[in-house]
Parts: C-alpha cells; sequence; structure tokens
C-alpha cells in the first residue's frame, strides 16, 4: 500500500466502509516509514507496553488463583490449628513436632490421641533436650484435643 492508499483506507474507513485488518496495519507502517512523528511512536510504545503490563497482571491474577486450589497439606495444617483455638505455646509445640520430624502431612497429629502420642514419643526421642514440661504440654494437649484417656 503506498501511503496514498492509506489516506484512502482512512476516508473510506470514516465513510463507513469497512476496512480489512491486514490494510490498517500496512497503513500504519506506511506512516512510520514515511517520517511519523516521535509522538506516534510514544504512542504506539505506550500502547504496547499497558498492554504487556495488562497481560501480566492477569498472568500473575491466575497464578495466584492456582496457587489456592492445589492441594497443600502446610496449609491444611495451619488452617486446622487456627481452628481448634489452641493456646500459642500449644501451636507452637504441635508445629514444632511437625517440623523436627519433617512430616510430609502434619495434619495427621491431630487424627487422633494414639497418632499424637506416637509422634510425639518420636519427636522426644530424637530431640535430646525435650522437658518434663514438654512432656506435660504434649499430655495437657491430648487432654486437650481429644478428653481424658
Amino acid at each position: 500500500m503506498i501511503p496514498g492508499q492509506f489516506a484512502l483506507a482512512q476516508i473510506s474507513a470514516s465513510s463507513g466502509e469497512s476496512v480489512a485488518p491486514i490494510d490498517r496495519l500496512h497503513g500504519i507502517r506506511d506512516r512510520f516509514a514515511t517520517g511519523g512523528s516521535i509522538a506516534d511512536v510514544v504512542l504506539v510504545l505506550t500502547l504496547m507496553l499497558v498492554g504487556l503490563a495488562i497481560l501480566y497482571g492477569i498472568m500473575r491474577w491466575g497464578m495466584h488463583r492456582r496457587k489456592g486450589a492445589f492441594f497443600s497439606p502446610r496449609k491444611l495444617f495451619d488452617k486446622t490449628i487456627r481452628s481448634l483455638s489452641l493456646r500459642v505455646d500449644q501451636r507452637d509445640l504441635v508445629r514444632q513436632i511437625a517440623k523436627d520430624l519433617r512430616l510430609k502431612h502434619p495434619t495427621v497429629l491431630l487424627l487422633s490421641p494414639q497418632l499424637l502420642n506416637l509422634y510425639s514419643n518420636q519427636w522426644m526421642s530424637a530431640t535430646n533436650n525435650v522437658t518434663e514440661s514438654q512432656r506435660e504440654q504434649i499430655d495437657n494437649l491430648t487432654n486437650y484435643l481429644f478428653g481424658k484417656r
């Protein structure tokens, strides 16, 4: 398309006739090739940057939404601990046991008193500096969660 055709395309577009998208692109190319102003270049670059920023934002939003949709044993554990209304020291103790034993599914600690005692005993034998007060805390936690044994 020669520069005169671009003007013809603009006139026909304003008169209600449709112009093929490829003709519009050729018209833009020809306008830049014939010495379009710097303002046109800045406008096109700005529109491209805005488009890329919007695309990036949409992609980040989608990744954030999908991230919460995947199964996460750690998130389940944290939500479960929060929903049980445990005291801070009890939550810290359960988290410490799960962390030190590197449990893949730490919520298993909270399923039954037998499992809590089993993993607590493993933790106490693996940790050399367990105090009597921590043993009492584990017993109190078991009683709180599952009632008297």
